[in-house]
């Protein structure tokens, strides 16, 4: 009896792999000819390599790949995927932000300029362009780690008197289609290698993978608080996605995966969350169609600004949710200006009362919002006025 639930978990997932038909690639790049060895990417591969197989995903896993090789993988795989109902991409090794793009390492790189970034690395635009047609596609990135290749081509800059176009960590994204992208830390910041084996990204991902009945995006959020906890507060994971459809990676042990639905979370995701003047802030809330919600801004003075709801792109999607987006380039953008106070800022919502609701209680809950934000209160939670439950929840934002 002890071995029946493990056994039920193995058919459903099958029986769920032979429903739908599930490819991944995964590279670990290792052994980098000019900067030496990362600790931990071969094995990270492994790890996530052997975690999706057992989810019913025909696996493709490539180590130590040079530019050619990294290619020819990408290429190969991309023909594979357009037959497939999921495809999924996971990466460890080196990346690099230039010029608010993002390049993937092979282990050839060389990189004797900010100019051969471009030429040498492999674009991620590139792969999450050529995944957009599969119905869904997940794009995971252990590629924000300390990077020697940033720091030459940042130094050679700094010697000859100009800008090199380089940030630490990786750009923000804009997903495609029914696409989710997920840092290993937040953009613009830079991840851990980890220790003892494997990242904390790496252990994460498979801690939570096989877990029946999560969808995924409910599943990033277990994986972002394993993270934080993990290297105390230093890292935390981002998800950016245009996702509309659920997906598990196991169904649950008393439904099939076609029928279950259950009730998703609220998400809130701010990024950057340290910028600094002239920079965009891209927002996307993703929230029950019973919320409607009062976006605002709290400054470290506790100065309040309502974010007019007008701002936002507003997509309905197939999980009862509606999102709520302001990317960079948007008609209405969150731009930092030169006037904005620095300091850390707060950027959130609440979920407005029921119509006909005595707006001096409304009021008071922004009152209340304010606040929380300027005493370091909870980033999420519920607040109680009058007899109404509302929902907020709330990200810090830093302003150098």
């Amino acid at each position: 009896m002890r071995y029946f639930l493990p056994v039920v978990l193995f058919i459903l997932t099958t029986l769920s792999a032979q429903a739908e038909r599930r490819v991944a690639l995964v590279i670990g790049n290792t052994d980098y000819e000019i900067i030496g060895k990362l600790a931990n990417a071969g094995e990270d591969a492994r790890l996530i390599s052997d975690t999706l197989r057992k989810m019913g995903f025909d696996v493709e896993t490539v180590f130590d790949a040079d530019e050619d090789t990294m290619g020819e993988a990408i290429d190969i795989f991309a023909a594979k995927a357009r037959l497939a109902d999921v495809a999924a991409v996971y990466f460890a090794g080196h990346g690099i932000q230039y010029n608010r793009a993002n390049y993937l390492m092979p282990v050839d790189a060389r990189l004797r300029s900010a100019a051969a970034i471009a030429r040498e690395g492999i674009a991620l635009d590139q792969i999450m362009q050529a995944l957009e047609p599969v119905p869904i596609s997940l794009i995971f990135l252990d590629a924000c780690r300390n990077n020697p290749f940033a720091e030459q081509v940042l130094a050679q800059a700094q010697s000859e008197g100009r800008t090199a176009g380089l940030t630490r960590g990786l750009a923000v994204v804009q997903a495609q289609g029914d696409q989710l992208v997920a840092f290993a830390t937040l953009p613009d910041t830079v991840a851990s290698d980890g220790s003892g084996g494997n990242s904390p990204f790496a252990l994460a991902l498979a801690r939570h993978i096989p877990t029946p009945g999560i969808e995924v995006s409910v599943m990033m959020k277990r994986v972002t608080a394993d993270v934080y906890d993990k290297t105390d507060g230093a890292q935390r994971p981002q998800q950016l996605s245009q996702m509309q459809r659920e997906f598990y990676f196991s169904p649950s042990a008393e439904t099939s995966q076609q029928t279950l639905h259950s009730e998703l979370e609220p998400i809130l995701s701010v990024y950057p969350l340290s910028v600094t003047v002239n920079d965009e802030i891209a927002m996307i809330a993703d929230l029950p169609r019973a919320c409607t919600p009062f976006f605002f801004a709290v400054a470290p003075s506790g100065k309040f600004t309502p974010i007019p709801r007008d701002f936002f792109k507003t997509v309905g999607l197939s999980n009862g949710q509606t999102r709520y987006e302001i990317s960079p380039g948007s008609r209405y953008g969150l731009i930092v200006l030169p006037e904005d106070e620095k300091g850390d800022h707060h950027i959130g919502y609440i979920c407005e009362p029921p119509l006909g609701t005595d707006q001096s209680i409304l009021k008071a809950l922004l009152r209340q919002a304010r606040n929380t934000a300027t005493t370091g209160g909870p980033e999420d939670g519920v607040y109680d006025q009058s007899g109404l439950t509302v929902t907020y929840q709330m990200r810090e934002l830093v302003i150098r």
